[in-house]
């Protein structure tokens, strides 16, 4: 009966934190398929010459990327093709870099999407020195049946 106790109090105690994991052991990252590597969904590099965004978007081949320059604007789409033997419309991906036109040509911008992984470099302008800033907004908006037409 001691012996049984002594398990149970075990497991109670590994119930109690949550988790089976030893405590030395290292954090558990959100996600828990992704081993190393930043979890952020995109990541910004600054080069001398460019600077570099690389956003992740799983499941989306090259053929489907839209990408355009508008002022000082670069907006880029994707679709994730839809599986309907897993019932399974596809992910939607887009979104829209806002650069300062004094530091940045962004008439010069590139865009390449390879491995689900999409890379937007944008040529710096020379001689100005400008610090990048990033700036992130979000329009969080509930869509109702009676808003579509």
């Amino acid at each position: 009966m001691s012996k049984a106790g002594s398990i149970s109090s075990g497991n109670k105690s590994q119930g109690s934190s949550g988790s089976g994991v030893p405590r030395n052991s290292p954090p558990i990252p959100r996600n828990r398929f992704q081993k190393s590597g930043n979890q952020a969904v995109y990541e910004v590099k600054e080069t001398e010459d460019t600077v570099i965004y690389r956003v992740d978007l799983p499941g989306c081949p090259a053929s489907d990327l839209q990408y355009w320059v508008d002022g000082n604007n670069v907006h880029f789409f994707a679709d994730e093709p839809a599986m309907s033997e897993y019932d399974h419309d596809g992910r939607k991906y887009g979104g829209t870099m806002v650069f300062n036109p004094v530091a940045y040509d962004v008439s010069g911008a590139k865009a390449k999407l390879r491995d689900g992984v999409l890379w937007i470099t944008v040529p710096k302008v020379p001689g100005v020195d400008i610090k990048l800033t990033v700036v992130e907004k979000m329009l969080n908006c509930k869509i109702t049946r009676d808003d579509v037409v």
